[in-house]
């Protein structure tokens, strides 16, 4: 009888427990309290690894032609780099760039008149890509490698790269503040970090999956990152670290906010 007693109190206990967790979760979801970032982008995770999958077989299944140009070209090993990209590059010739938040085949073209180009791309979810390109049979000119955004100094020595660059995605981080700093730490002094993301993208999707940050530029041209609930403006707080140039530029349908962050 007494065992039986007990039992039933570690039942009890155990639905209560369950409750709890239970109605947490849905205060989560409904307020964002008791919430992070980084357990929103967790969450998140499985929409964006869908997403991927879904394009590469969307390359030859029905309908699905709307990346195949793209597709085509992060796949040619002599894609010339693009020229916003080369217009940044210092005079050397052997020329390291990084790319973060690569997914599993970075944007970057691969050649440069007069240049050696060597391209490091690394991305969080890089485990997830490397089981995608083998589902689907391709092999990327550049291996993505595993590694947040928001520890680049976790691999890779202050003053490593003579270029850093970031194209849709560092808004997609769960601390893109932190992920810029680090991009800085690891670019060369007198070089820069450019980033290329589209503008209020966590509101045009409703703060969805990985969508929690936007980037903007203000009414005197200085670079903003916001959320439902913080919002920094990076010209004004890391002024003595870097200068920062912001534009809004425009290409076919496409609106592109274009970062130029030279490290001082």
């Amino acid at each position: 009888m007494k065992r039986c007693r007990t039992i039933l109190r570690i039942s009890t206990l155990l639905t209560f427990n369950h409750f709890i967790r239970a109605a947490l979760s849905v205060l989560r979801e409904r307020t964002g309290i008791g919430d992070t970032a980084k357990s929103k982008w967790d969450r998140g995770i499985p929409a964006e690894v869908a997403f991927w999958d879904e394009r590469f077989h969307s390359k030859t299944g029905p309908g699905g032609l709307q990346w195949v140009d793209t597709y085509g070209l992060r796949l040619d090993p002599d894609l010339p780099l693009q020229k916003y990209v080369r217009d940044l590059l210092p005079q050397s010739a052997d020329v390291r760039i990084l790319d973060v938040g690569a997914g599993p085949l970075t944007y970057l073209g691969k050649k440069c008149n007069g240049k050696r180009i060597h391209i490091t791309a690394v991305d969080p979810l890089a485990d997830e890509y490397d089981r995608i390109l083998a589902r689907h049979h391709v092999e990327p000119p550049v291996r993505t490698q595993k590694l947040d955004a928001e520890k680049l100094t976790s691999q890779f020595p202050a003053n490593t790269f003579d270029l850093v660059f970031a194209h849709d995605c560092i808004d997609h981080s769960y601390d893109p503040e932190r992920a810029i700093l680090e991009m800085i730490k690891v670019v060369k002094t007198n070089c820069y970090v450019l980033l290329d993301h589209r503008p209020h993208t966590a509101e045009r999707l409703a703060y969805k999956d990985l969508h929690q940050w936007n980037f903007s530029v203000n009414a005197i041209g200085e670079f903003v990152i916001g959320s439902k609930h913080f919002e920094v403006n990076m010209n004004r707080k890391y002024s003595r670290l870097c200068s920062i140039a912001c534009e809004m530029e425009s290409s076919g349908d496409r609106v592109s906010l274009i970062t130029r962050i030279r490290k001082t």
